[in-house]
């Protein structure tokens, strides 16, 4: 397996703060999409039913009150009797009339929309599940991974303290005592052996000469004792 080929610590670092600004960003979207989903339901399924229920109860008057005053301009009888006229009156009316049927096809969309716009949010919030996971779960793991590598790493290049260098070297010192401390020991050992070993055969040679000279005594008096014979 390859090594990891780190040239900078600091570009872990930058990478680390690009990752949770990415992060950042993505909740902010999240957050504000979820904030238009919810201002959007709350207005297709309370604000616009509401505004378009009242508008039905005002256009409707209204469709009264012009067919009242269509009603009683009709019935109206001039002065020279003859009808006015009603065209103002009846063109009032179809305006009104307009005005409540648009309210009507509102407040019906407004129930077709929330049907609507729930099934879309239900697919919306499925789709963006995903991205959920990966602001949430997997952008702060991966804050969390950089972090621990950036540690690791400035521990490993940082150079060793003082109190531990200092101990480093008393330990190599004292290793290189105790090495030399034993080579003398040797070194003496072995003197000491060679010195027994001349003493032991100085010893072995004085013994040797010891007994020379007592068998050269033992001859020389075997000969007085022939020279003795002789003379008998």
């Amino acid at each position: 397996m390859d090594g990891a080929n780190v040239k900078s610590i600091d570009a872990i670092t930058r990478f680390k703060a690009t990752i949770a600004a990415a992060r950042d960003d993505l909740a902010r979207a999240l957050a504000e999409a979820d904030s238009d989903i919810d201002r959007a339901q709350l207005w297709i399924e309370r604000e616009a039913p509401a505004y378009w229920k009242r508008q039905l109860t005002l256009r409707a008057e209204e469709v009264t009150v012009c067919k009242s005053a269509l009603y009683r301009k009709q019935v109206t009888v001039s002065a020279k009797d003859s009808k006015p006229s009603v065209v103002d009156e009846k063109k009032a009316l179809q305006r009104a009339q307009a005005r409540l049927a648009e309210a009507e096809a509102k407040a019906k969309a407004c129930k077709r929309w929330a049907t609507t716009f729930q099934r879309e949010v239900i697919l919306f919030k499925g789709t963006m599940s995903a991205m959920q996971t990966v602001v949430e779960r997997d952008l702060p793991m991966a804050v969390a991974l950089m972090n621990r590598m950036a540690e690791a790493l400035a521990r490993y290049a940082a150079p060793e303290p003082v109190e531990l260098q200092s101990m480093l070297k008393a330990l190599q010192d004292s290793a290189e005592s105790t090495r030399r401390t034993g080579s003398g020991d040797q070194v003496g050992v072995s003197d000491e052996a060679s010195m027994d070993g001349a003493d032991g055969a100085a010893q072995d040679g004085g013994t040797a000469a010891g007994g020379a000279s007592d068998g050269s005594d033992s001859t020389a008096e075997g000969g007085d004792s022939t020279t003795d014979g002789g003379d008998a």
